[in-house]
């Protein structure tokens, strides 16, 4: 675990720091100490988020066929501390370590496959559904997430933000939010976006 820990580079990066883009040669894998990072994809010229990343998440572009459209941007959306294990070290891990390097493949390997069907679902549903479950999906992870909850932060998301992750106009999304507000479905509080019990068994009644 030492030799794991003294190959690791560690890095502070500001706010709209691209970590890679799909035309990256180089394959890493990162650790998020600290800040916020967000994956996503350009699909026709359109943004499309496929996630944002909090402390503790593991991430990168390696082992992708560059060819298989599962390549995407990782840019730094929060001031963030980032562990980077480099291409070379990862491969000597593989060798020395093989159940921490599949540990780690595995876990890019299932987001990955996640996106995809994220994409996929959420372009099969209507506006008002897309941004509940979204929402779902950024609570969840909130809940979920590793650090104590006096560490913990919430996401942050602009109206453009979260039209980025649904494929939806900011117009459309600006108008969806109110009315499920005013229906009691979520809260939105300093930008911070949050379901409520009848928004959470909305979502459960999604088909």
């Amino acid at each position: 675990m030492m030799e794991l820990l003294e190959g690791m580079l560690h890095s502070q990066h500001e706010n709209k720091h691209f970590l890679y883009t799909p035309e990256d040669a180089v394959e890493n894998v990162f650790i998020l100490k600290e800040g916020e990072v967000t994956l996503y994809k350009s699909i026709d010229g359109k943004k499309i988020i496929l996630d944002v990343l909090k402390p503790g998440a593991v991430f990168g572009n390696i082992g992708f066929d560059p060819g298989s459209g599962e390549k995407h941007f990782a840019e730094i959306t929060q001031k963030a501390y980032i562990c980077t294990l480099p291409h070379d070290f990862f491969l000597q891990i593989i060798q020395k370590r093989p159940d921490i390097a599949l540990q780690a493949l595995k876990v890019l390997s299932k987001r990955v496959s996640q996106y995809e069907m994220q994409i996929r679902t959420l372009s099969a549903l209507q506006a008002r559904d897309r941004i509940l479950a979204t929402v779902h999906l950024l609570n969840e992870k909130e809940d979920n997430s590793i650090l104590p909850p006096v560490l913990r932060t919430n996401t942050k998301i602009t109206h453009e933000r979260l039209g980025n992750m649904t494929g939806l106009t900011r117009e459309t999304v600006t108008k969806q939010l109110a009315e499920l507000e005013k229906e009691g479905l979520l809260s939105v509080e300093k930008k911070h976006i949050r379901l409520s019990d009848t928004g959470q068994k909305a979502v459960m009644a999604i088909a």
